[in-house]
Parts: structure tokens; C-alpha cells; sequence
């Protein structure tokens, strides 16, 4: 497992750090096969096709980039052919403007045009999983997934 972050000083305040995130694999007895390392998500330094899965948790909306579709870019360039992406993330009503799109169908498809087939968003609560009651009164949370063709 590789886990990659830009680690800025506003999210360190909260303890979010890349020692954090090696604290937390070692309490969780998974540090022996975990590394963690300081990228953006605009320009990943793995191979193309390197990876089976990719995941990424409240990352999209933090990026800055004039249209961030180019994360989707970068997902599809290192997810070897059959691999899957899950993105927990808000894809949903002004959400989907970051992505140079006016609604969420234009985006599947832009998406699908990347190489990534069964590109589905779905709202976090309607996959059965409770994040809380922030996100179940507040934020339209949704499971953007697909797999590359």
C-alpha cells in the first residue's frame, strides 16, 4: 500500500502528517507493508499501469487546478488494465463544476473516455455506510468508481 499526500501546514495543525500517517500503520499493525511519500495527485511518480486499485478519501475537493479532471488523468495512467478506482468524495450539485462539466453524466463520460468502463457515481448513502451525522445532514457525499478498460 502506497499512501501519498502534499502534507500542507494547514492540515498539520490537525495532526495530519505523513508521520501521522505512519503512526497510524503502525498502530493498525500494517506498517510492514505501507509507505507513505510526499506527491500531488496532479502529476503521481509511478508507472503507468502500476497499480490494481486506487482509492482516495476527501482528496478531489482540496485539489486546485482549473479543471480536476486531470486527477481522473492520472488515475487511469497508473491503474494497470482491469484495475479499479473507489474515490469517496463530493461529485454532486456545484461539486461538479470543478471538472469543467455541467452535470454529473457529462462527467461519467468524460471519465469513460479516459479508458475507464462502469464509471458510476453513487451517493454515500445509498451504499449503506454512516459517516456521521456531518455528512448525513450537511454534504452530499458520493462513491465515484470504475475500472480501467
Amino acid at each position: 500500500m502506497v499512501g501519498i499526500d502534499i502534507w500542507t501546514k494547514f492540515f498539520s495543525l490537525m495532526g495530519q502528517t505523513k508521520e501521522g500517517a505512519e503512526n497510524n500503520a503502525t498502530m493498525a499493525n500494517v506498517s510492514d507493508r505501507c509507505t507513505f511519500q510526499y506527491c500531488s495527485a496532479l502529476d503521481l511518480p509511478f508507472k503507468d499501469g502500476e497499480f490494481q486499485l486506487v482509492v482516495s478519501s476527501f482528496t478531489f475537493h482540496e485539489v486546485h487546478a482549473p479543471d480536476r479532471t486531470v486527477l481522473f488523468k492520472e488515475i487511469a495512467r497508473v491503474l494497470a488494465p482491469g484495475g479499479t478506482f473507489l474515490i469517496l468524495d463530493f461529485f454532486a450539485g456545484s461539486f461538479v463544476k470543478m471538472y469543467k462539466v455541467t452535470s454529473v453524466e457529462e462527467l461519467l463520460k468524460k471519465v469513460q473516455q479516459l479508458g475507464i468502463e462502469g464509471a458510476k457515481i453513487k451517493p454515500l448513502k445509498e451504499t449503506g455506510v454512516d459517516l456521521g451525522i456531518f455528512y448525513r445532514h450537511f454534504w452530499e457525499v458520493d462513491f465515484f468508481s470504475g475500472k480501467k478498460v
